[in-house]
């Protein structure tokens, strides 16, 4: 016969035999446990709590397409997106395994099998985050009482972070005097602004007000879609400098006369889709006027080195690139805030120059 076993779970008695347990409903007492002993040695499980029922057991693919149904429904498209990756790597790692036959040694070869792939850890933990919600529905279905993503730790990636490498002032003149139209206006704008890419394209001329010279960054492109961005931080509502007010100035005789988007297909009414089609124009004329190769990126970079370089102040640059807080630009960019080989603390000077007070 069959060990019967008991477990506590927030005060309910649940039984069962290995790693199934069924809820009895009853509180977790001495004499409870005695009740279902007796009904367990009675045979009355299999007519009344079909606890020896058997049913089949979800593989991890089971739970998965359960996760992914789940996610579809209430994330945004764009995120959907992100995470679609994960989804094929997991189902191709578990295959038809089943949920319960999952060990904390098998979730560790998975991590360890996409870092050899040389993937970056942000991957790798979207691909846990999914996976502990596929290992988090099974314990709600009680297959299993625990869940083995938890105690399993990630591999470590040895990732060299990239070098920027921003334009100098000379290389934007060369660049954008071998651009034409909007391609000229847009990457004006990205350098003289520090917006994102997406950010730039998903902007409308009513986010534009030349009068007070503001531009109002509320959205961002992705994937097709244009999402509010993702961060608080993200919204703001930054400075027109007088150079990219220049190009937004020759954006306007482009579709200013739409009062829709700022940057606009043939049809001067639809926007892009994704920054593609200005991604290659750009990296045309990086090859045109000799440059190295860079991402679009690096058009915010070079923003935030060359403000940071001539010694602006590093919490306006901060809140033009709409990061959470200063922490996060001078982490980045710290290296190109000049160095003074002597600081000069003035108000000091001034105050003790005849000696120190009270001596």
């Amino acid at each position: 016969m069959k060990k019967l076993r008991f477990k506590n779970r927030n005060g309910v008695l649940y039984f069962g035999f290995g790693d199934k347990f069924k809820s009895s409903g009853l509180k977790d007492t001495k004499v409870n446990r005695n009740i279902i002993t007796s009904r367990f040695r009675n045979g009355a499980f299999d007519k009344s709590l079909e606890l020896n029922k058997q049913s089949k057991v979800l593989s991890v693919n089971d739970y998965l397409a359960k996760v992914i149904l789940e996610k579809r429904q209430s994330v945004r498209q764009n995120t959907f997106k992100t995470y679609e990756s994960s989804f094929r790597r997991i189902s191709s790692f578990f295959e038809d395994k089943k949920i319960t036959d999952v060990k904390p040694i098998h979730i560790k070869e998975f991590y360890q099998s996409i870092a050899d792939k040389g993937f970056s850890k942000t991957l790798i933990n979207r691909a846990k985050f999914i996976l502990k919600e596929v290992f988090d529905l099974s314990i709600l279905n009680e297959d299993i009482a625990s869940n083995p993503v938890i105690v399993v730790k990630l591999p470590k990636v040895d990732q060299v972070p990239k070098e920027q490498k921003p334009f100098t002032l000379d290389e934007i003149d060369l660049i954008l005097s071998s651009a034409k139209g909007q391609f000229k206006n847009f990457l004006g704008i990205s350098f003289f602004t520090g917006a994102r890419s997406g950010e730039v394209l998903a902007l409308q001329w009513s986010d534009i007000d030349f009068v007070k010279e503001t531009i109002s960054i509320t959205k961002s492109l992705s994937k097709g879609f244009i999402n509010e961005p993702k961060t608080v931080s993200s919204k703001r509502d930054v400075e027109m400098l007088p150079m990219a007010k220049k190009y937004f100035e020759a954006q306007r005789l482009e579709t200013g006369l739409q009062n829709g988007f700022v940057f606009t297909k043939s049809d001067k009414v639809s926007h892009y889709a994704n920054n593609s089609l200005f991604y290659n124009t750009y990296r045309e004329i990086l090859d045109k006027v000799g440059l190295q190769r860079r991402s679009l990126h690096n058009t915010r970079h070079t923003f935030a080195s060359m403000m940071l370089n001539n010694q602006i102040e590093p919490l306006w640059v901060s809140s033009m690139l709409g990061h959470k807080n200063l922490d996060i630009t001078l982490k980045v960019y710290t290296h190109y805030i000049p160095k003074k080989e002597k600081m000069v603390i003035g108000f000091l000077e001034k105050r003790y120059k005849n000696g120190t007070i009270g001596s």
